[in-house]
């Protein structure tokens, strides 16, 4: 009998059980509109209102809005969107990483066709983004700056902490509420405790499925006296900045994990440790195999690495048929495959690109479950060896 693998975490997480259980009484009971004006609206809204304030203190923010989203990508789109049409009158320009998420990339995309200049930085061969040179992008039209917190292909964490500073003393010099500061913390969120008002973070965005919550509900956290343009348009809800009716059984399960992600913290993250050094240690010692990124700059929860005249694709198929789930890049695809532009601009070549896989690690994984792993990779890697010598 097979065994099965899940290894694709950073894709996406299963539902915390507890978490279920929080957003049982939201879909049968609890089940009012919390935008109507009686007793059962009131009740939806109390418990809106609650599950924002707990993500707030979760975030590090003491003030501030949580505008609650289908995801992540609604939320990079309403950030850099709702800023843009906002404060466009104070500048056109914007500074964001070359290894940002698509949902990033094809905004800015979007808005170079409006009119707005867009500088991207590049990465370094370490995967952070070179700080130097974001300094060197911002103008007196800067308007923000978007950096994702760690990526979601390498894992490596950027120094957000470094840009905070950097862009509140550029405002300060400038006596200017711009450049704002952007941070897709994606990845992060649930993984590593977040600080928006130490680090200076103006707007955040979180996906509630990647912390072992449920899917198709996400937020971006706004900072006070922030304002946006919207992308959806109606009823005038979330602060006239997302119209519709909220997803109260999805908010209250976004704050449920997120409480449960903070709990166990230390010991989750003991755990991903030590199971990366396995599959380090192991991956390493194959001949041809090359990890992308060093731990040392990463989240424990993910490995990145390239094999030598194997397509990352190829790999990836060949593990799925022996009930292992890995990922060649992103998974916010809709099941495109391309070169990792993340390793792209790394300065990786096209080939070495192709050639990228990512295992992304989470709770109930075991030790046994990485050496079952790590054989099946082993055992593939020869198969094709041995395939290129015989042809």
């Amino acid at each position: 009998m097979p065994r099965y693998v899940y290894l694709d975490h950073a894709a996406t997480t299963p539902l915390d059980p507890q978490v279920w259980q929080a957003m049982k009484p939201y879909c049968l009971d609890v089940f009012g509109n919390p935008n109507s004006l009686h007793l059962f609206g009131d009740e939806a809204d109390e418990a809106v209102q609650q599950a924002k304030g707990d993500i707030l203190h979760l975030l590090g923010a003491k003030q501030g809005k949580i505008v609650l989203t289908s995801g992540g990508t609604e939320a990079n789109n309403l950030a850099l969107m709702g800023i843009a049409q906002t404060y466009k009158h104070q500048g056109r320009h914007m500074v964001i990483s070359a290894i940002e998420h698509d949902s990033v990339l094809s905004t800015c995309a979007s808005l170079a066709k409006q009119g707005f200049t867009i500088h991207y930085v590049p990465a370094d061969r370490t995967g952070r983004v070179r700080l130097d040179e974001l300094e060197q992008a911002l103008t007196e039209e800067t308007i923000l700056v978007s950096v994702m917190h760690a990526n979601n292909e390498t894992g490596v964490i950027q120094p957000i902490e470094d840009i905070g500073r950097l862009l509140q003393a550029k405002r300060l010099k400038q006596g200017t509420k711009t450049p704002f500061f952007h941070c897709d913390a994606v990845q992060t969120v649930g993984k590593i405790p977040i600080q928006v008002d130490e680090w200076n973070i103006d707007l955040l965005s979180f996906s509630a499925h990647k912390f072992y919550g449920p899917k198709g509900v996400g937020g971006l956290y706004v900072q006070k006296g922030i304002r946006l343009s919207p992308l959806l348009h109606g009823g005038g809800q979330e602060y006239g900045w997302r119209s519709g009716t909220q997803n109260v059984p999805g908010l209250i399960g976004a704050a449920c994990a997120l409480k449960q992600c903070q709990a166990h913290h230390d010991q989750d993250w003991q755990h991903y440790t030590a199971l990366n050094h396995m599959m380090r240690e192991t991956l390493e010692s194959l001949p041809g195999i090359h990890l992308t990124v060093s731990a040392a700059y990463a989240l424990p929860t993910h490995i990145h690495f390239r094999c030598e005249r194997i397509e990352g694709q190829a790999l990836m198929q060949e593990l799925s048929k022996r009930g292992v789930a890995v990922s060649t890049s992103s998974a916010c695809h809709a099941r495109h495959w391309a070169p990792s532009h993340v390793m792209l601009a790394m300065g990786f070549s096209d080939e070495q690109a192709k050639q990228a896989v990512r295992i992304s690690l989470g709770r109930n994984i075991t030790k046994e479950d990485i050496h079952y792993v790590l054989n099946q990779i082993e055992d593939i890697v020869r198969t094709f060896r041995n395939s290129y010598v015989l042809s």
